[in-house]
């Protein structure tokens, strides 16, 4: 910003007459330029006092009142927006107290963020009181909320509890935000709760919530409070939100309707919604989503020619025998492989030098569907596979990918096992697979074509390079390891595919602990695996503009060095020190500084040069 940013502190009252002025005095007495802030309190029908109390503040040119009919928080605060003109609003309870840097401080983080036009949300935390005149408990709100482990910002597609915010007095809107959320919301159905609607209101609009750490506003928590209690010494939530929860996912679905995003951006919101419901334990009744389109992108490259007919047909008819017909195929190949066939879909021709890792790139590339199988010709999903995978993605919470287990059939079409992942312990029942809950060495799926992938902007910067990271083979187990990371997987226990396997090759359960491809275990560079796990986040961060929170990043790269040990440490600096995004370069140079440093077995180790 080249200026400073003027600022709207909006105040709905409703009887509190013995505290509103207190907050009217921290509005007014900031340590801020005084021409850049004004405050707005609107009386929201009150029956005491608080009328006359406010007039002796309506001589203050900063200072405007505004009485109205009681219509609940939510229109009041809405009134006070019409008459706002500040960059920012500030929202402040009646019975709570702005701290004197506050708007100093906001706007130093503000800057930080350069933001310019773009909306911004912001949360800071608070001090508790416990009373009116009482002193600060020993946690503030961001302890509360455990806000610690979210990192600087929160970006709606990462993993997050129900409420992740601050309550009223701590939030910051840019004010055409607010302004566009009021404009979607029936003000008049939340009379309380606030902050829990324009909260998630305006991250399901900006995507991001972003976190100032510092204490700039006293949340007064006394006998009359709606929400909460203080009792031994520690803050105490009262259960009355429970019952707006139906109310609220009402709201969020319809403004998803109505707004339009493209397509990574409602399926990042999806996602949240899904999370959500699940965090609070309520199934609304519009969801689950509608029955999304799953592609099937089929590869015949790599099948003999005498074969090709023959096991494309195969596949084909399995597909047409789903239970469920939502789907489409895509077929890829060179013009040799493509020619003759009886494919009835699209296809996409690719060049005969083209690998696994390019011919699966093509295929995506057209590919509509919001869910993704990718097999090969002869591959046979059974009747329930497309029932099974999206039940498992649409009821539960939105796994990036799910697995189930197989049957191995040689090129000629005899079983050779009727279900190979059921020698594994956790298969036995359908199963989350938790990000960071293994090591890169360790393989928790299974071969690519039992797995459906959820289509994120980060599946398509995985696949951004034009030439494969690692040996093409490798491409689903990589794969598999980067969705893992960045939203969990669900393992389901049925046998749901028959995987055609060439005919050289011989199922061996020890496949199951290492880098499987159907031609069997492929051996891999983990340093440089690591490093194109990393390179994969800091492309979908960069371009695509999609990230987790700073603590998930630390969590990565801690992850990536534990997985591959001290001598990948050069690989990530490469990756590094080749991002686009300064920003993302530095944190993640500081975390990869205090993960070695934590490594070093003595003060006289030679350092790692980074």
């Amino acid at each position: 910003m080249t200026s400073q940013p003027s600022y709207s502190i909006l105040i709905a009252n409703f009887n509190h007459a013995a505290l509103v002025g207190r907050a009217v005095e921290s509005a007014l007495h900031q340590e801020y330029p005084s021409d850049l802030v004004e405050v707005i309190v609107v009386d929201d029908g009150s029956t005491d006092d608080s009328v006359e109390r406010l007039q002796a503040f309506v001589s203050h040119a900063r200072f405007h009142l505004i009485s109205q009919e009681n219509r609940g928080q939510s229109a009041a605060f809405a009134a006070g927006l019409k008459r706002a003109t500040g960059d920012y609003v500030c929202l402040l309870d009646s019975d709570d107290r702005f701290l004197p840097n506050k708007l100093e401080a906001v706007s130093a983080h503000l800057e930080t963020l350069a933001a310019g036009s773009a909306p911004v949300f912001l949360c800071h935390d608070l001090e508790i009181l416990d009373g009116v005149d009482g002193a600060p408990i020993d946690s503030t709100w961001f302890g509360v909320i455990e806000q610690a482990r979210l990192g600087s910002h929160l970006h709606i597609s990462s993993a997050h509890h129900f409420f992740p915010f601050s309550v009223t007095s701590g939030m910051v809107f840019s004010r055409r935000l607010l302004e566009r959320v009021v404009d979607l919301m029936p003000v008049w159905d939340w009379p309380m709760g606030s902050d829990t609607v324009f909260g998630h209101m305006a991250w399901l609009l900006t995507g991001e919530v972003h976190f100032l750490p510092d204490c700039l506003s006293s949340y007064v928590v006394h006998e009359r409070n709606n929400c909460a209690s203080i009792e031994r010494g520690e803050y105490v939530h009262k259960a009355v939100w429970k019952e707006r929860w139906p109310r609220l996912l009402r709201l969020l679905e319809r403004t998803l309707d109505c707004v339009t995003f493209d397509a990574c951006e409602r399926a990042d919101r999806q996602g949240h919604l899904a999370r959500l419901e699940h965090a609070v334990r309520i199934v609304s009744s519009s969801h689950p989503q509608p029955q999304p389109l799953l592609s099937f992108v089929i590869d015949v490259a790599d099948v003999a020619p005498a074969d090709r007919e023959r096991l494309a047909a195969v596949t084909r008819t399995a597909i047409g025998q789903l239970i469920d017909s939502n789907h489409e195929l895509v077929w890829v190949g060179t013009a040799d492989a493509l020619a003759g066939l009886a494919l009835g879909a699209s296809s996409v021709e690719v060049p005969p030098a083209y690998d696994e890792y390019q011919r699966i790139r093509a295929g995506l590339s057209t590919a509509r569907g919001a869910y993704l199988s990718i097999l090969s010709a002869g591959d046979a999903p059974d009747p329930r596979f497309t029932l099974r995978h999206l039940q498992a993605h649409r009821f539960g919470s939105l796994p990036a990918v799910t697995v189930s287990d197989m049957r191995l059939i040689s090129a000629d079409g005899q079983l050779l096992h009727p279900g190979i992942m059921s020698l594994t312990a956790g298969w036995n029942a359908q199963a989350p697979i938790p990000a960071f809950g293994h090591l890169l060495r360790d393989w928790p799926l299974a071969p690519l074509p039992a797995m459906v992938l959820r289509r994120t902007p980060f599946l398509r910067a995985f696949f951004e390079p034009s030439v494969a990271p690692l040996d093409p083979r490798l491409t689903g187990w990589l794969l598999g390891q980067f969705l893992v990371l960045l939203g969990g997987a669900t393992r389901l226990p049925e046998n749901l595919l028959d995987l055609r396997l060439p005919g050289d090759a011989t199922p061996n359960p020890s496949w199951l602990s290492r880098f499987i491809h159907r031609s069997g275990p492929v051996e891999a560079n983990l340093h440089e695996a690591a490093a194109s796990l990393l390179a994969a986040y800091a492309r979908a961060h960069g371009k695509e503009r999609r990230y987790f929170s700073a603590a998930w990043e630390q969590r990565l790269v801690r992850w990536l060095f534990q997985s591959a040990g001290i001598g990948v440490t050069d690989g990530l600096l490469k990756v590094i020190q080749q991002c686009d995004d300064l920003d993302l370069s530095t944190r993640m140079e500081q975390y990869l500084r205090a993960t070695v440093d934590s490594v070093r077995p003595t003060a006289r180790e030679p350092k790692i040069g980074i």
